[in-house]
This record gives C-alpha cells, structure tokens and sequence, in this order.
C-alpha cells in the first residue's frame, strides 16, 4: 500500500473510491484515517461522521485531528491528504446519524466503502445508553446502507469478547440471551431507574453492558442486513501502535495504557487476577490493517453469509498477563516517568482477601499520608481521591485478568491467503497467524518496551529528554 503501490491490490482497490467512517476521532479511528490517507493516496475522499464538541465545530476538530502528532508521516508523504477528508455533522444518537440532507444524498450517490467503529466503549456505560449507543446505531447505519447506490463494502467493528461468556469462541454470530428488538423497544419507555435495576439480570453472565450490547449488535446484523455486502471484525484488546505511523503510539488510558501509567507513577501496585492468564493484546496498526484487508476482500468476493474475523494475537504467542508485569516493570525502571511517587511495582493475585489487605497497606494508606502532608503544606489534597479513580478503572478488568479465551482465526488466515506478496507485506497481518514462521516476527519484549514509552510521550506528554535526570534521581 505505500512502497509499490501499483502492485498493492488492496491500493489499487481503494482507487477513486470515497470512504465513510464512524468514530473516526476514536483510537482505532484515527489510526484508520492516518493509514488510508498514507497508503491509499488515490482515494476520492473520506468523509467522517464527527459531532461538534466543547465549542468547536466539526471542521475545527477535524484539522485538529489531522494536525497531530500521529499524522506527521502521512504530511510527509502526501502534504495534501487534507483536502480528500471531509467532516460531516451528526451523532450516532441521532436519527439517521443526525445527517443533513446534502449529506445523506453525497452518501447515497457516492460512497463505496463504509468503516463503522464508532461506540461506547466504556465498560459500564448504563444499559440504554449503551443500547442506543452500540445497538441502536447500528440498526441506523443499515437502512443507510441499503440506500446507498454504489456500496461494496462495509465493515463492522465488534469485539473478540462479545461471547466472553464462551471459553471457545468461534468466527461465527452467536445468538443473544434476548431478542434486541426487544430491549431497543424498551429503551424508549422503560423509566431509567427500572433499566439500571435489570441491568444485572439481562447481562447475565457477561460482565458488563459492553461485551452484551456488541453481541446484540451482531445480531441485529444478521438479521437485518439482507444483501448488504458486509463483515464483522472482533479485535481483542486493543494496544499501542506496533510499526505504523510510529512504535508505540496510543492516545488514552483504556486497557494496558492506564495500568502502564499508574504502574510508571508509582500509584497502582496490586491487580486482582490470574497471572499465568493469556493477555490477549492486539497492536492497533495491525487491527487497521486488517480492518482495510477486510474491507477489499469483502468487495472483491461479496460474501453471502457475513463473515467474521478475529483479530487477536492468541495464536502469536501472546503473554500471559504475569509475564507482561515483569517486562513492563523491567522497562518502566528504564523509561523512568517524571513525579513518580515510588518505584514502579505491580503484584498479581487472585485471593480477594490478599487484593484488598495489600491495596490497603500498598495503595490506602501511602495515599492518605501523601494527602496529610499536602493539607500541612497548605495544598489541596488529590492522592485519595486519584487512588480510588484508578481503583474503580482496573476493577472493571478483573474478568479479563482472570480468564483466558481460544479465539480461532480461520477467517483471518483465509484473508491473508487472498493478499497478494506486497499487501501481504504492508499490512503484516499475517503475525497473528498459528504459524511460527510469521508470529515470531513478533517481538513482544520490543513492543512492550515502545508501549511505556508511548505512553510517557503520547499520553503524558513527557520530554524524553527528562529521562536521563529522572533516571539519575531513581538511582539516589
């Protein structure tokens, strides 16, 4: 897609085509946006769904999506890629995404291909909003769908543990526990107070509104999309950039980045979960690129039953969550993050008394203490408070930290069979294979390395160049 175009089928697919895309300002979304502008130069325009937020309108939050640090290669390459992005108002709340009719009819006349991420991906989002959000939006997107006049491809973004309540997990739409139309109905009249209450019931044996609203919206896929010629990708947890643009680029605290971070600051010690594990971490540049793969093999063979493509690194010789710890600890003693308030340190335990007795003396309490010395000092207190935000964060990974998944690929492999020698290349997709000669391409120590120092540059916005002072104060 970038060093021989011309030979990239997957390029030449995306030749004069023009793009829509849903949660384009999301993590997976600007990765999606940065890729296709790099490495598909002869696209027509990529128009994205963007809503106007905190006083700035959606031409000014996509020049500052376009203007960051994550789309300096693609400026290099192609300084005009700019003008092919195109903002379109709306909200995936709206009734029909919120569009203005000049903008549903350049949908309807000329889109082709359709990437659809956006969601809430808040663990415990209450349940109507995350209906309407990651259900209802859906539903919505298919009667665009059937209205458009030269759709080829569309794209769903779903998750590997949208049946966490199965160990085995197949490349298959399962069936829900309810029917969504049924709680889509109920959305709209059911008192808040009532939802909250059945919350726990309907989830069941999920753990949380997440992982069922995906699975319900799966469904609703397949029952509603016809002859729409479209497939569903289920990465697993989403990391830091591998290669592309750049090793290590992450942009929120979501998942690993928030346990690398408070880790790195001394404020996070103790995880409830099972070390030996399978940390099912996918890097976000490879889930693009198979996002895109997906996107011209479902052009190109226009399946009749939807497909289903897990993008997860189960296969690659993923780590178990203990040994991601100790090679995160190794490098965090390296990488060294300003203002830390002790050396980074993180034990596992799946005992809840010995969770909550070594939270207690190795979180609680050097929090009050630093907040009792802040009052001496005349100074607003914040470390209780910071400690139970991040306790409440890494609570709601407790399920995923203590269960392991097999998550079969079959699909996958069969798309990176389809790719030519050069797709084959640029995309990479294929270290996610069962087979040795690719997945030990993958250099989990060297990724973990670029993951904290992605997170010290890109979320905390710390000088490298501070590393070696900080490093000089540790060893005193």
């Amino acid at each position: 897609m970038s060093a021989s175009i011309e030979s990239s089928a997957i390029a030449d697919f995306f030749k004069q085509k023009s793009i829509f895309i849903t949660g384009a300002t999301g993590f997976i979304g600007k990765q999606l946006v940065e890729k296709l502008v790099r490495s598909c130069p002869d696209i027509e325009n990529i128009y994205l769904l963007v809503r106007p937020k905190r006083g700035h309108d959606v031409t000014e939050r996509v020049k500052e999506l376009v203007s960051g640090t994550l789309f300096n290669h693609a400026r290099s390459v192609h300084p005009n890629f700019e003008q092919k992005i195109i903002p379109m108002q709306g909200d995936i709340l709206d009734p029909n995404f919120g569009l203005s009719s000049a903008d549903e009819t350049t949908l309807i006349e000329n889109c082709h291909v359709i990437f659809h991420s956006a969601a809430t991906v808040r663990f415990h989002e209450p349940l109507r909003l995350a209906v309407q959000m990651n259900v209802a939006s859906v539903k919505k997107l298919l009667v665009l769908c059937h209205k458009l006049k030269k759709i080829q491809s569309i794209v769903h973004v779903s998750t590997a543990y949208a049946n966490c309540n199965r160990s085995d997990v197949a490349e298959m739409i399962y069936p829900p526990p309810i029917h969504p139309s049924k709680l889509l109905d109920a959305s709209e009249w059911m008192d808040d107070q009532v939802f909250d209450t059945i919350t726990k019931k309907l989830i069941n044996d999920r753990p949380n509104t997440y992982t069922f609203t995906k699975a319900l919206a799966e469904y609703v896929i397949s029952q509603e999309s016809k002859d729409l010629p479209l497939a569903i990708i289920r990465p697993s947890i989403v990391g830091s950039s591998w290669r592309e643009p750049m090793p290590g680029w992450i942009d929120n605290y979501n998942g690993p980045s928030g346990m690398i971070v408070a880790t790195g600051k001394g404020m996070f010690r103790i995880m409830f979960g099972n070390s030996t594990a399978v940390a099912d971490i996918v890097p976000v540049d490879v889930c693009v690129n198979m996002m895109i793969a997906i996107a011209w093999h479902t052009a190109m063979k226009q399946p009749k039953d939807i497909p289903v493509y897990h993008c997860c690194s189960w296969h690659a010789g993923a780590l178990t969550w203990g040994k991601i710890t100790e090679i995160g600890l190794r490098h965090l003693d390296t990488i060294c993050m300003e203002n830390a308030i002790t050396f980074p340190n993180l034990t596992f335990t799946s005992n809840r008394f010995r969770y909550f007795y070594l939270r207690l003396f190795q979180e609680v309490f050097p929090a009050f203490v630093l907040d009792c010395a802040m009052r001496i000092a005349g100074r607003k207190p914040m470390f209780l408070k910071l400690c139970d935000r991040i306790y409440k964060s890494v609570r709601t990974l407790d399920f995923f930290t203590s269960h392991s998944w097999s998550f079969p690929n079959d699909n996958s492999l069969g798309l990176q069979q389809e790719m030519n020698d050069t797709d084959q290349k640029v995309s990479y997709i294929e270290i996610l294979s069962n087979n040795d000669k690719y997945s030990r391409n993958m250099d989990w120590d060297q990724y973990w390395f670029h993951y904290c120092l992605g997170a010290k540059q890109y979320i905390l916005r710390e000088d490298l160049a501070h590393m070696p002072k900080c490093q000089k104060r540790n060893q005193r």
